[in-house]
């Protein structure tokens, strides 16, 4: 078996270039697609050198797997560090994505694309149930953009926030979530919505009776909505870029699991 100093000596100055600049985009994006015409050559350069691949990013403890039948190299950290963490908004377009994969791949042959649009995310999103209102177009967009940025998705047509919008699903959203948690984070959701709820209602009658408190008739002001403010981490993500911190995970039961 030869050493990563051997295999990485027998290519060429234009192949060790090429070595740095996928190394760095696994880094980046966890996941390389083949159906995805940017991360093509990529793949198909760690699949002709998957060795040298795996020999050097085995001595910083990150493990690389070829996943043929769907075609797509997924990078995971040994040490489950530089593990981002989904919020709970993102955890639920995160499922939508994998149901709406699932129900379009079984109508499709092998050979043809999942595309989904806008307007199918959004009812997808109140056909769960886990929240009451749909998220600002503003947060839709940033969501889906970042999935993009790890090879989950990309944008076909339209813009990122509309409804008409048309998106292509990539096979590393069987990855990112094994159908067997589907259900069970489904209810999680569930349970995490109604308690953000809760605390909301809590929260805003706390500031109306401090808003009302006194002698005499109650102030009448308007103290408007409470904030929403950013969830905790709702769903250990099962993507890596940029050490996230520690978040803590809020009983969550998917916590410190790997793709």
């Amino acid at each position: 078996m030869s050493s990563f100093e051997e295999l990485y000596e027998e290519l060429t100055d234009k192949e060790k270039n090429m070595f740095s600049e996928t190394v760095n985009l696994l880094l980046g994006k966890t996941y390389l697609v083949y159906e995805r015409e940017e991360d093509r050559r990529y793949y198909r350069f760690v699949e002709k050198h998957l060795e040298l691949f795996t020999r050097y990013l085995e001595m910083a403890r990150w493990s690389l797997h070829l996943q043929k039948p769907d075609a797509v190299i997924q990078l995971y950290n040994m040490e489950e560090r530089n593990r981002y963490n989904f919020n709970l908004q993102e955890t639920i377009f995160l499922v939508i994505l994998r149901l709406l994969y699932d129900e379009k791949r079984r109508d499709l042959r092998l050979t043809q694309q999942v595309l989904v649009t806008g307007q199918e995310i959004q009812e997808k999103y109140m056909a769960l149930q886990i929240r009451r209102r749909l998220p600002s177009r503003e947060d839709t967009r940033n969501i889906l953009r970042l999935f993009s940025s790890f090879s989950l998705l990309e944008i076909k047509k339209g813009h990122w926030k509309d409804p008409e919008a048309v998106f292509q699903l990539y096979p590393s959203l069987l990855l990112v979530l094994n159908a067997a948690d589907l259900e069970t984070l489904v209810d999680w959701l569930r349970e995490q919505a109604e308690r953000e709820e809760e605390e909301k209602v809590k929260d805003w009658g706390e500031e109306w009776e401090e808003a009302t408190r006194g002698e005499g008739e109650p102030v009448k002001e308007d103290i408007g909505e409470p904030e929403n403010p950013d969830e905790d981490n709702a769903y250990t993500g099962y993507t890596y870029t940029e050490d996230a911190g520690d978040t803590g995970d809020d009983g969550n039961p998917f916590a410190g699991e790997g793709s």
